[in-house]
């Protein structure tokens, strides 16, 4: 193992020989220099000190004045800087402190006090070996955590590319959708179907939590419900089929709610239903009405088919679906949202075409949990017959 580098910078030769054959013969490698002024050009030379040992009172520069250009260098802060000094006045020592030292010592005049220099050495030399490890460990950090984010963000442009856009309408319906993650990663998916005699489905889940594993989860029930809209009549027959097929993916403790729709877009006809999931509101000219959903979860393999119910959109209503995130988002004092505020808020503005809907409820749930902001994924479709 090589032997510790230790800068000595004493303006009496005396001492600092003396010094220096005492460093020696603990196997310290010792580089001397006269004074202050010196003694920087010394500790920028390599290899560097690992610990510089300065006299106080020196021509040129004294030691405060050294220590603090030893500090003031970014390259040369983090080496420990150790004062001696002859005089014990108390000001001295804050000086030499408040300067940036990181210990004080009176020089040695007796075998004692040079054991008590050498332990303060050795104490100091080990915070300083911490201090390296600490650095180098949040370097690895530090660089770790740019490979995740990196990961992540390009996770997140993968799975928003395969966020279908709302389909251009072929009747009397129109449509608009937006998908914001609490984080980089969420666990909500949508996804439209054109199916045959100009029907559309459309789907909504909520897988639980949100993050790699949600996110994950998420993209496996979109691919599970893609080919079920195709196999399948009824909205509960694709919300049991999930259930069932889901149920070898997710893990223990995950699981989805979901809420299907098949929409006749020429007559505004909706069949649906839904599985643990908020109730779709209806707004229009003669007020809210809830389109319940079932009780339970998906994905866990308990569900036994699923009933569903139909309704119709007249002209000048719109149909919100959505995710719970949004209801249970909390302002500062940990108050939700809910579904009372959400239903009389799109109420207000059912004339509104579908995307300046969304915009209406985006802006309030902003302003209802400013400064923060919602802790769940949000998903939110609006399907709109437009007033004659």
């Amino acid at each position: 193992m090589s032997s510790r580098r230790i800068l000595l910078v004493e303006d009496s030769s005396t001492m600092r020989r003396m010094l220096s054959m005492m460093l020696q013969e603990q196997g310290y490698e010792v580089r001397t220099a006269n004074d202050g002024a010196e003694g920087l050009v010394r500790a920028g030379e390599e290899p560097r000190p690992e610990l510089i040992l300065t006299d106080y009172e020196m021509p040129e520069l004294d030691g405060p004045g050294f220590c603090r250009g030893i500090k003031a260098n970014k390259d040369l802060r983090s080496i420990p800087v150790l004062m001696l000094t002859t005089l014990g006045e108390s000001h001295n020592t804050i000086a030499g402190l408040e300067a940036g030292a990181d210990d004080y010592i009176q020089k040695p005049k007796s075998p004692d006090d040079i054991q008590v220099m050498f332990a303060r050495i050795r104490a100091q030399l080990r915070i300083a070996d911490l201090n390296v490890e600490a650095i180098e460990r949040n370097r690895l950090l530090e660089a770790a955590h740019k490979k995740v984010t990196f990961e992540l963000e390009l996770a997140r442009k993968v799975q928003f590319a395969l966020m279908p856009r709302p389909p251009k309408p072929r009747g009397v319906l129109q449509v608009a959708v937006r998908y914001t993650p609490a984080n980089q990663l969420g666990g909500d998916v949508y996804d439209f179907y054109r199916l045959e005699n100009n029907r559309l489905g459309i789907l909504v889940a909520d897988v639980s939590g949100h993050g790699v594993n949600s996110a994950m989860l998420s993209g496996m029930v979109k691919a599970l419900a893609a080919g079920l809209s195709i196999a399948v009549l009824e909205p509960g027959e694709l919300l049991a089929g999930l259930d069932v097929a889901g149920e070898q993916y997710f893990p223990e403790g995950y699981f989805c709610t979901g809420f299907y729709l098949i929409a006749d877009e020429e007559t505004g006809l909706v069949r649906y239903a839904g599985v643990g999931h908020p109730p779709a509101i209806v707004i229009g000219p003669n007020g809210p009405r809830m389109l319940q959903s079932n009780p339970g979860m998906l994905g866990i393999g308990m569900v036994d088919g699923t009933a569903g119910a139909s309704d119709r959109l007249e002209p000048g209503e719109s149909l919100i679906i959505y995710t719970d995130g949004l209801t249970d988002a909390m302002d500062p004092s940990d108050v939700i949202f809910g579904e009372d505020r959400l239903t009389t808020l799109l109420q207000s503005h059912f004339g509104n075409d579908p995307t300046e809907i969304i915009n209406r409820v985006d802006g309030a749930v902003a302003d209802y949990t400013a400064p923060g902001r919602p802790a769940d994924d949000i998903n939110i479709i609006v399907v709109q017959r437009p007033a004659k």
